[in-house]
């Protein structure tokens, strides 16, 4: 199957092919809603370090699911490598088939990212695989699976990519990926938009700000108007506003000016501009989901969704 999304205008490619748009919650979410809808701040944010970035760049998404700050990145900019790590097995099976369709420099480790290599438990959400975890009770859940772990600095020991941009996404497990990165955040100082949150009274932001104390990064909320004011520290949310910005110097002027434009290009992106999915594949993907009632459910959205429009 091929499901040709359109991406914003402005970079090299008009269209990326996620290839099978029911496999995972976000290539499902961005099929419902359009990409537009999927987190402006941060994608916004995502291209215009992408923009800004010398050619050649290499980009790690950490948390990758199936792969779209990573994939958008390879498709609209001229990265030197894109490096993907995701543990679980269908969403790092989604990613790989993406990567070799667009035929992007890309590569997909199914491999959980901490602060030593192993093995650890990752638990899983029942209600969205985006919101797998390491971090046990991050979701109640009773299933999980044993996965290998990698450092970002052995990562980059054996590949010989060191990260310019990092994406961060890994569901409260954020500050031991920066202790298994520390010699490379200390020599080559990359980019971060990491996602902090707020959960059962922890405030995350606490612990990566701690991390980050003393290395002299500027923090940047990314929320739907950011103030473009800088921190030395970083909060939790509960919100949809709860990724952050952190850069090894502060901001000049233009890039406030890129991200408006990338925004506005990202919300563009709408439902409407999607392709048509059809209806035997979105049958048979709910059914392997939850039985009749996710065909029911799945109907009952798309009715809302006609009704809206």
């Amino acid at each position: 199957m091929s499901y040709r999304i359109p991406l914003p205008e402005g970079g090299r490619q008009a269209r990326l092919d996620i290839v099978e748009p029911n496999s995972t919650a976000t290539q499902r979410f961005i099929r419902r809603c359009g990409l537009g809808a999927y987190e402006p701040p941060t994608a916004a944010a995502v291209l215009a370090l992408c923009e800004r970035a010398q050619p050649g760049f290499v980009v790690f998404d950490v948390g990758a699911n199936m792969g779209l700050y990573g994939f958008v990145a390879a498709s609209m900019f001229a990265p030197g490598h894109v490096d993907l790590f995701e543990p679980t097995p269908h969403a790092a099976a989604a990613a790989r088939r993406i990567a070799a369709r667009n035929r992007l420099p890309a590569t997909v480790h199914e491999v959980a990212v901490s602060d030593a290599p192993g093995s650890a438990e990752l638990f899983l959400s029942p209600g969205s695989d985006a919101s797998n975890s390491l971090v046990e009770g991050f979701r109640e859940t009773e299933q999980s699976i044993v996965v290998p772990t990698v450092t970002l600095d052995d990562v980059v020991a054996r590949t010989g990519r060191i990260p310019d941009i990092v994406k961060l996404d890994v569901e409260t497990h954020e500050r031991a990926v920066l202790e298994g990165a520390r010699g490379v955040i200390e020599s080559a100082r990359p980019s971060f938009v990491i996602e902090v949150l707020k959960r059962r009274g922890r405030d995350h932001g606490r612990e990566i700000s701690e991390f980050f104390a003393g290395l002299d990064y500027s923090c940047y909320e990314l929320s739907a108007t950011p103030s473009w004011q800088r921190s030395e520290t970083v909060h939790g949310s509960g919100t949809t506003d709860r990724d952050w910005l952190l850069v090894p110097s502060p901001l000049d002027e233009r890039f406030p000016q890129r991200w408006t434009v990338w925004h506005d290009r990202w919300i563009a992106c709408t439902a409407e501009r999607n392709p048509r999915v059809p209806l035997l594949p979105t049958t048979r993907a709910a059914f392997e989901r939850g039985g009749v009632r996710e065909i029911y459910a799945t109907a009952q959205r798309y009715r809302r969704s006609r009704r809206a429009t």
